[in-house]
């Protein structure tokens, strides 16, 4: 199977997309720094860059030119791969989409990026687009995302287990560390007793979905709350015309703050607020196997919503597309 798919490559913009001439547009096909760092990988790359921007900067109208366009792209059934060049910042949330919208494509889609420019000295840039290449090239399908970690070795994930990178070392995450294994040498090595994540099997009814709308709804986002000690909800305008979804992050064991209803420190204080606005609230991350505390009966008990088994970033993106289409998708 190797070297035998045709590659659609996608820049997104940000450092791992670094052009080596600003009028590279002027001349047809961009000098990518990061192709000619990476010299012949012996196949005829067809170029997509749908949006250019750093990814911190991603917002949802960008979210729909990006899908659109590699459904406009996918759709011509001509690619046996897609490799997706992304900012490091928001990969996890871009990859948490694709899986809800592109894994019903028969083809592998990984992403990469990079911690360093592919013009800097010591970047990973193009030993992550080599092993992108590699595991493109061994598997069937699926949406994966390969980066190289801190210590030397080149990890893949599943974009379903996708979490954000860590804050110290810049390295990927999977949930529960379900990596789905490493590329080593050109190999993919897949890692023993992790699951393989379930499909989206409504993958490709919500990218047509996606598609047919011209424009995004006016609630074309959620508001996302983090968890650190305390959260005054008073503090948010839950009044707000531009979002009906508010996911609340919840601390490892599946816990926030639920004092009375009167504490605007309490979730409680903010799933009241939020019914007076016809708003619903979710949290994640949750455990369905964990025996639930006395602060997780408590967010149950007041018919707040759990997200359960999926890392924030998953919850954030089933919300965000279920915003996008007008009611809950359907995984």
């Amino acid at each position: 199977m190797a070297d035998s798919k045709k590659v659609l490559m996608v820049f997104t913009g940000g450092d791992i997309s670094t052009r080596l001439s600003k009028k590279a547009l002027e001349l047809g096909v961009a000098p990518y720094a990061l192709l000619d760092a990476a010299g012949n990988l012996g196949k005829d790359f067809t170029i997509l860059e749908p949006v250019s921007v750093c990814s911190e900067n991603f917002t949802p109208p960008m979210y729909k030119v990006l899908f659109d366009a590699l459904k406009q792209e996918l759709d011509k059934k001509i690619y046996g791969c897609v490799l997706i060049a992304h900012g490091t910042n928001t990969m996890a949330y871009t990859a948490q989409l694709a899986e809800l919208l592109l894994s019903g494509y028969e083809l592998p889609i990984v992403f990469f990026g990079s911690k360093i420019s592919p013009t800097e000295p010591d970047s990973d840039a193009v030993a992550n687009l080599k092993a992108a290449y590699a595991l493109a090239m061994q598997i069937d399908k699926g949406i994966y995302v390969v980066g190289k970690h801190a210590d030397g070795k080149i990890y893949v994930h599943y974009a379903a287990y996708m979490m954000s990178a860590n804050r110290k070392t810049d390295d990927y995450a999977s949930y529960k560390n379900r990596v789905a294994g490493r590329i080593s040498g050109k190999k993919f090595v897949p890692s023993e007793d992790v699951p393989v994540p379930d499909e989206c099997p409504n993958a490709m009814k919500n990218l047509r979905a996606l598609s047919k709308l011209m424009t995004l709804p006016k609630e074309d986002t959620i508001l996302t709350i983090d968890a650190p000690v305390c959260v005054n909800y008073a503090n948010f305008s839950v009044a707000r015309s531009d979002y009906k979804y508010v996911l609340q992050r919840l601390h490892y064991d599946g816990t926030v703050n639920t004092l009375s209803e009167e504490n605007p420190f309490s979730i409680l204080y903010l799933r009241n607020a939020c019914a007076r606005y016809d708003k619903q609230i979710f949290v994640a991350p949750i455990d369905s196997k964990l025996v639930p505390s006395a602060s997780t009966e408590a967010i149950l008990a007041a018919k707040i919503k759990p997200l359960y088994d999926m890392p924030f970033e998953a919850a954030w993106a089933y919300l965000m597309l279920s915003t996008w289409l007008g009611k809950l998708a359907k995984k």
